[in-house]
């Protein structure tokens, strides 16, 4: 293909002529020489729907191919560009289409509104708007089908940073002889930053008593670090004409309508625009430590400064992206039972924080330079989801990974079901339990020792001490509400000891007569005693006769049999049972047998 201002025919290599007829009213002539044959001639036209025909080129010959080129059809697309995190119009939004660099882009009005014209066809809409991110969306254009795409650009919310590496003073000023030279100063980002939107730049020029006459234009560009060993390699920016300050300040070059981005190192770049000495003369801190950051453009070439010519005057002001704060405390998924909570976490510095409590904002407060923030939030009963913004003018940043905290006042409910208060009991050991309810439980501790609970009921075997035993059963919930129950209980393992226990010698016994039964122990006991039989040695109680026995005095006891004609036994023992009120029992017998209505 050749290319026409207006449009292109293929090539041929023997002399043709044609006659393209535009719009059926402008006529261009084309002639084109090329080999014998049959070929197909195709004419386009930025603009036009192109035609094809097949000619026939003969030896010496001519063949004419004339052709009318319609336009083609247009439509517009239209809409609204807005703040995604504000819903506001965003006014100077710049939109234009990828593919098609002819058609001019179009700004939105202070309504957020545009409306761009484009031939038919798919295309691929770019937005770009300053202190925006920018987007893509794709649109296909119709002639009579005007398209609507409304579009949300998420705002750039960022915090202001100065990066420089001279001392702020000038012992020295430069120039180059030719114009289209120029030095450039490579720009770090701050630690723990990796993208930054470039604001503007700061350069130090020499006052007017040199060059002279001197001159105050020049251009600032901007470029990556994607250069040999770290040189400027892409441009990503300008130039841009701007006019220098010679009287010893700082000259500011406002960069924020271009919405630069750069990730990572990057460079500004200062071109002499003048041969001099009709230019400015940039400044050089010569005496301050070298940074070997400064490059030299010299006639279309990359090279490092010499080290002798200093630091060259040239900064950056930037916008570093705010971060995304980090509630650090309290833990996700805690629990408290008091009114208010202690908020802390980490965002970008210096920078207003917005906290919210369930959706609804709670209180706002500040990071300090460390990026730290803390402040209180109200909490209602029940949970409490906690997200954090960080916000500027342009709008704020996504809301923080949500902290959801439990607010519970209420204490558990406890019950001891076993043992009772008050009651004895005869073992070493006793299960402890009981029913709890709390929506939030910890824990149940009996006498300081973790209970199990299952089914809103606890349980806990404990060693008990003779004497009185004092149970404390304690219930905590995960706000840190607790209760406790305490019962006692008397604790007696220890059965009772007899002494003294008669008749210690053997007894005749007639019908009618008595023997005496008795022994000491403690007091309170509840004693019987029972006449053995011979045959009931073996402890068969059909043929045992078992008789009370009194408490007489403290801790003796007494009881009485009485023979009767129609028993007989030859060497009937006597057997006493004693029981306390723990349920201990004793069982002993006496030494002394009964000869009852029998001779020894």
């Amino acid at each position: 293909m050749i290319h026409h201002p207006a449009c292109q025919i293929a090539h041929f290599t023997s002399v043709s002529t044609f006659y393209i007829i535009w719009n059926k009213t402008f006529y261009r002539s084309y002639e084109l020489t090329h080999a014998t044959g049959e070929y197909t001639v195709r004419a386009e036209a930025y603009g036009y729907q192109s035609r094809s025909q097949t000619v026939n080129v003969e030896d010496e010959g001519t063949a004419i191919a004339n052709f009318t080129l319609e336009e083609t059809p247009q439509g517009t697309v239209s809409g609204v560009v807005t703040n995604s995190s504000t819903g506001e119009p965003v006014e100077g939004a710049t939109i234009y289409v990828v593919e098609d660099a002819a058609i001019t882009p179009v700004t939105t009005n202070e309504d957020g509104e545009y409306t761009l014209t484009a031939y038919e066809g798919t295309y691929t809409l770019k937005i770009t708007a300053p202190s925006y991110y920018s987007t893509q969306t794709t649109v296909t254009i119709e002639e009579g089908e005007p398209a609507t795409v409304n579009i949300d650009l998420r705002p750039f919310i960022g915090y202001a940073g100065e990066i420089g590496y001279d001392d702020g003073t000038a012992e020295n000023a430069r120039a180059f002889y030719d114009a289209g030279n120029g030095w450039a100063v490579k720009m770090s980002l701050k630690e723990g930053e990796e993208q930054a939107m470039v604001t503007g730049a700061l350069l130090r020029f020499w006052d007017t008593t040199w060059p002279v006459p001197g001159g105050t234009a020049f251009d600032v560009s901007v470029y990556d670090a994607s250069g040999t060993d770290g040189a400027p390699g892409n441009k990503l920016a300008g130039p841009f004409s701007h006019t220098a300050l010679r009287d010893g300040t700082w000259t500011h070059v406002d960069l924020t309508e271009h919405g630069i981005m750069v990730e990572g190192d990057f460079y500004i770049l200062y071109t002499q625009t003048s041969p001099n000495p009709n230019t400015p003369g940039l400044g050089t801190d010569e005496d301050g430590p070298n940074a070997g950051r400064s490059w030299q453009y010299v006639g279309g070439a990359w090279s490092k400064a010499p080290e002798a010519e200093g630091n060259y005057m040239i900064r950056a002001t930037v916008n570093y992206e705010l971060q995304v704060p980090v509630i650090t405390s309290p833990a996700d998924g805690s629990y408290t039972n008091k009114d208010k909570v202690t908020v802390e976490g980490t965002s970008s510095p210096d920078t207003t924080i917005e906290l919210y409590n369930n959706g609804e904002e709670a209180t706002e407060t500040e990071t300090n330079a460390s990026g730290v923030f803390s402040a209180e939030v109200e909490l209602e009963d029940g949970a409490n989801e906690l997200t954090a913004k960080a916000t500027t003018d342009v709008g704020s940043t996504d809301e923080s990974e949500p902290v959801t905290v439990i607010l519970d006042q209420a204490k558990p409910e406890l019950e001891i079901t076993s043992p009772e208060n008050g009651s004895k009991y005869n073992k070493e050991t006793v299960t402890v339990t009981g029913t709890v309810a709390d929506e939030n439980l910890d824990w149940v501790k009996v006498n300081g020792q973790t209970a199990t609970v299952k089914d809103g009921t606890f349980s806990k075997r404990i060693i008990l001490d003779e004497g009185s035993n004092q149970i404390t059963v304690q219930a905590k919930d995960k706000a840190g509400n607790s209760i406790k129950k305490t019962v006692t209980i008397d604790v007696k393992y220890t059965a009772p000891t007899f002494e003294n226990l008669m008749p210690n010698e053997d007894k005749e016994l007639e019908s009618g007569e008595s023997v005496k039964v008795e022994f000491d122990s403690e007091e309170g006991l509840d004693a019987t005693f029972s006449i053995l039989l011979p045959l009931t040695n073996t402890r068969q109680s059909a043929n045992a006769i078992e008789l009370p026995m009194r408490e007489t005095s403290p801790g003796h006891y007494v009881g009485y049999y009485t023979a009767t004609k129609n028993v007989t036994a030859n060497g009937a023992a006597v057997q006493v049972t004693a029981t306390d009120d723990y349920g201990n029992k004793t069982v002993e017998r006496a030494e002394g047998l009964l000869y009852i209505n029998a001779a020894k």
